[in-house]
């Protein structure tokens, strides 16, 4: 109801929020009526978010309190995160607050790194990494490669890809590197790939293609396809054809074509025509998937005559394999 009520009924919505007995349902009650209160219930709302016991849901209120309350009433907000025992609420709090308070920021980072919880840790990490000034982002780095679940650490470092700056993305990408999970590893490896610079790029391949399980591979390969440079896209491209499920083939052949259709023609033919005869040599159903995949660097190569002629081709050759 909260954003339908005139407001004048919005002081009987508080009172009514502050009476919830279940501390859950009151935090949301109150967090939903944040956005619509005026300044005069602001302290109202503020001591209703204070008196509740659980330290999670008091978190949640003061979170979403954050942002609307005046300067007046930040010191007692602030007091109340602070007094939170527990980490990752105090934590997630401190950070709601930092949007304010930005000289909390050293505070809510001690916080959350912290935090005994993996899981709990790597959000409390990722939330903060749009806040953080540059000068507090090594450290962040740091706490996300000193988690020691890999899929949480993939999680804060992928989080963090888009705040790093430059200096820190060799480490970021040896971070990622030096996951045993393959998943986890190539997800951390593409969450990179837009942010890494041409010098890195070649570090990058090289860990896709040392992946084994070839569904994470050609994830990564298709994270990286459109990043890569002319020089490259050979290794890719041996990389992507060398996957044997044909779905998977595909899909990074397909991510592949676009950068493909970009080289100039004298490299693309004998690329392409060393692709076309090593794929001639799987069964027809995969060839003819694989054709399908790359037929948007045929059409740049040859245009609409090579098309045509591709076609005709496979016509021809279908006729034998009646």
């Amino acid at each position: 109801l909260a954003d339908k009520l005139p407001p004048e009924l919005l002081p009987e919505a508080l009172a009514a929020a502050r009476v919830i007995q279940s501390e859950y349902p009151r935090a949301k009650a109150l967090s939903a009526l944040a956005d619509k209160l005026p300044p005069e219930l602001l302290p109202e709302v503020l001591a209703a978010a204070r008196a509740i016991q659980s330290e999670s849901n008091r978190a949640d209120a003061l979170s979403a309190l954050a942002d609307k309350l005046p300067p007046e009433l930040l010191p007692e907000a602030l007091a109340a995160a602070r007094a939170i025992q527990d980490e990752y609420p105090r934590a997630k709090a401190l950070s709601a607050l930092a949007d304010k308070l930005p000289d909390i920021l050293p505070e809510a980072l001690a916080a959350a790194r912290a935090i005994q919880s993996e899981s709990n840790r790597a959000d409390a990490l990722s939330a903060l990494a749009d806040k953080l000034p540059p000068e507090l982002l090594p450290e962040v780095l740091a706490a996300a490669r000193a988690i020691q679940s890999e899929s949480n650490r993939a999680d804060a470092l992928s989080a963090l890809a888009d705040k790093l700056p430059p200096e820190l993305l060799p480490e970021a990408l040896a971070a990622a590197r030096a996951i045993q999970s393959e998943s986890n590893r190539a997800y951390a490896l593409s969450a990179l790939a837009d942010k890494l610079p041409p010098e890195l790029l070649p570090e990058a391949l090289a860990a896709a293609r040392a992946i084994q399980s070839e569904s994470n591979r050609a994830y990564a390969l298709s994270a990286l396809a459109d990043k890569l440079p002319p020089e490259l896209l050979p290794e890719a491209l041996a990389a992507a054809r060398a996957i044997q499920h044909e779905r998977y083939r595909a899909y990074a052949l397909s991510d592949l074509t676009d950068s493909l259709s970009q080289m100039q023609s004298t490299k693309l033919f004998p690329l392409l025509q060393d692709t076309l005869h090593e794929l001639s040599l799987r069964t027809r159903r995969d060839l003819l998937q694989d054709i399908k995949a790359l037929f948007p660097v045929i059409f740049a190569l040859g245009g609409e005559a090579a098309t045509v002629e591709l076609v005709r081709a496979i016509q021809d050759v279908a006729r034998w394999w009646k």
